[in-house]
């Protein structure tokens, strides 16, 4: 067998692992379309799994990496694992970071500013990487098949700074300043022993990556409080109209004096097989204990990342549909005619379950009523009679389709996508989006009505500045397909079945692990994001599809993000991505085929104050990991309940912790 191996790759190139401040886990997807149970019995998952532990605790999503190997025509030979024949060992080897308090400040894609650092008064002058005060990095870990105990990887931050000063206009705990103009001085405590992961194995050697608790916490006294100043200044967007750095510089997703336990970084393996033969994903390995160079196409990656809340939902875009935008050449369907139950069903699909955590799409606002995608609203294409037309390829179909078809938004720039209206990427400062090419006019009523990377139109009104992209558009290949569809250039097909991974043909399986891993993701807007940045549609940070480049340093890419995550997540509650992120969540009477509506963040928090509708980012902290899961109603055999074709979610496993209120005296 050895003489047949010619290299071996880890699946999925880029892996995803979930928070949850339980202590259980479970597996992510691992085959496109199956969403996996969250083991346990006598809950909502699709094998009777339960998303809680017996505490009520949210579990967390890990994700499994498996080894291949290739012949020199890169044909795939078969996994490796500890029960190969050949197989004596397989030694992981794991190193991630979180960057984000030492990265450059999210301002926005299109107004980054590679001057702006967070936490701009320590280890000023460097590079994001040199910042070491401010970097988590538990330094390199390895985990060898067989064993038992689990690694974990810590690490501290905000180390050897004694005091420092911060902008008055930021909200302090339990302090008010005196002049708000004027700096206050803040003595800053090493965060310590932070945990950002697991390593596991399993049975079989395969790598497990469990994310971490999903902690966060200020290390300034008095400590900044999880807030956006800008909505408390005045005009709109703080001092100057937006031109003070307080503004994105201290922001919400810029917090000073903040960390928390995301991470990203890279992902390597040794196979020692019986005859002595060493093979790695690494170059320069001799033995299973040299540590080589990072060779980026065998090799993977891991991000960590907030949890998802509807997990039988997808978002219309996703980062896999991002990584084919950038790599057209991987693209499995790029020579094949246009199938309308492949291409086109999915995107109707996903935006119909919309109607179910979505104010707007449920057609619960002023503006949508009567025109959204609920299941009595025009916008339900998954209404059988309607469904029927829309598979027709017929001519007389056709002025339908086309309709449909119109109402789809295209991104800017010359050839339909995001990244061409982006350039060039970061560090760089931007200036591409002032071009006369990306300048017009935003149309609410396209589809997607969904905010984009460019920031959502208030935003932009409140900054004195039109960006590009300020809605959701689909991307090439999608509207590529949806045109096809209109001219009835397609074939009907049959509703796809989805296949378990142990169904699947063994040269089919890599591409499922590395397709399945990132279809239950965010594909913008990215402002910044939820699991990933807008740095993933640019093709040059990749070795190739699904494969992070070389020259990437562990955690630099995650470090773009929110920081800390929860401030993002609680600021993305309208119009954002509710597939994981719920803005509005529903019961649901079969009797009567009628439901009722709540807001999805509702209750109380840690003091027993409401779960305020205005302001909820310091709230979000504690309530993250008790609210509810948004996921199918089920009858009594098990099949889901469906409202005029379309699958009726309703809220389950919310923590009852959220439904008490204050006792203190009023």
């Amino acid at each position: 067998m050895s003489e047949q191996i010619k290299r071996i790759r880890i699946h999925p190139g880029i892996g995803l692992a979930r928070l949850g401040n339980s202590d259980e886990f479970f597996i992510g997807p691992e085959a496109p379309g199956v969403v996996v149970d969250p083991g346990g019995s006598g809950g909502p998952g699709p094998n009777g799994g339960t998303y809680r532990d017996g505490q009520a605790r949210l579990k967390r999503q890990a994700q499994r990496y498996r080894v291949y190997a290739y012949d020199a025509n890169d044909k795939v030979i078969g996994e490796l694992t500890s029960d190969s024949d050949a197989v004596k060992s397989l030694r992981w080897r794991v190193h991630v970071r979180n960057m984000k308090s030492a990265n450059y400040a999210f301002q926005g894609a299109y107004l980054f500013d590679p001057d702006k650092l967070r936490n701009p008064s320590i280890q000023p002058g460097k590079k994001p990487i040199e910042r070491d005060q401010l970097i988590i990095d538990p330094g390199v870990h390895t985990i060898a098949s067989g064993q038992k105990d689990p690694v974990v990887m810590k690490g501290d931050v905000f180390t050897g700074i004694e005091k420092g000063t911060l902008p008055g206009e930021l909200r302090f705990e339990g302090f008010t300043p005196k002049d708000p103009s004027k700096e206050v001085e803040v003595t800053y405590t090493a965060a310590k022993d932070i945990e950002l992961g697991q390593l596991r194995v399993d049975d079989q050697g395969r790598l497990i990556f469990v994310a971490a608790p999903g902690k966060g916490e200020s290390v300034t006294t008095p400590k900044v409080i999880m807030s956006n100043p800008s909505e408390t200044m005045s005009p709109p967007n703080g001092p100057d109209n937006g031109q003070n750095p307080l503004t994105n510089q201290f922001a919400y997703f810029n917090i000073p004096g903040w960390w928390d336990d995301t991470c990203g970084g890279e992902i390597d393996v040794t196979v020692t097989l019986n005859d002595g033969t060493v093979l790695s994903t690494r170059d320069n390995v001799k033995s299973e204990m040299d540590d080589g160079t990072r060779n980026p196409t065998n090799g993977a990656w891991v991000v960590t990342a907030p949890p998802k809340y509807s997990p039988y939902m997808y978002h219309v875009v996703s980062i896999r549909d991002r990584v084919y935008e950038a790599f057209p050449e991987s693209y499995p369907y790029a020579n094949q005619k246009t199938n309308f139950y492949r291409d086109v069903y999915p995107i109707f699909a996903n935006a119909v379950n919309y109607g179910w955590v979505s104010a707007e799409a449920a057609g619960l606002t002023s503006e949508t009523k009567g025109r959204a995608h609920g299941p009595n609203q025009p916008g339900n294409l998954l209404n059988a009679d309607y469904l029927k037309l829309l598979s027709d390829p017929s001519e007389q179909m056709k002025p339908i389709r086309q309709r449909i078809y119109s109402l789809m938004r295209h991104a800017p720039g010359k050839n339909g996508k995001l990244v061409d209206s982006l350039m060039p990427p970061p560090p760089q400062r931007p200036t591409s989006w002032k071009n006369e090419e990306f300048q017009r006019e935003e149309d609410a009523s396209k589809m997607p009505k969904l905010w984009g990377t460019g920031g959502k139109p208030l935003q932009n009104e409140q900054l004195g500045i039109d960006l590009p992209d300020q809605f959701l558009s689909l991307t090439d290949w999608q509207l590529k397909h949806m045109q096809n569809w209109a001219d009835g250039n397609f074939d009907v097909g049959t509703p796809i079945e989805p296949k378990p991974f142990d169904q699947l043909p063994l040269n089919e399986q890599p591409h499922a692990l590395d397709s399945s891993a990132l279809e239950p993701t965010i594909g913008g807007g990215f402002h910044p994001g939820i699991e990933f940045p807008y740095l993933i549609i640019y093709r040059e940070y990749f070795a190739e599809a699904f494969r992070v480049g070389k020259d990437v340093e562990a955690g630099s890419l995650a470090a773009y993000m929110s920081s800390p995550w929860q401030g993002d997540f609680w600021s993305c509650n309208e119009a954002w991505w509710p597939t994981q992120r719920p803005e509005v969540v529903f019961e649901y009477d079969p009797a009567t085929q009628t439901r009722t509506h709540k807001e999805w963040f509702r209750g109380y928090d840690a003091e027993g104050e409401p779960l305020s509708s205005t302001d909820g980012y310091q709230q979000m902290d504690y309530a993250w990991p008790r609210l509810g899961m948004v996921l199918p109603m089920k009858n009594s055999d098990g099949s889901f309940v469906k409202d005029k074709g379309s699958i009726v979610f309703t809220e389950q496993e919310r923590d009852p912790a959220l439904n008490k209120p204050s006792t203190k005296a009023s």
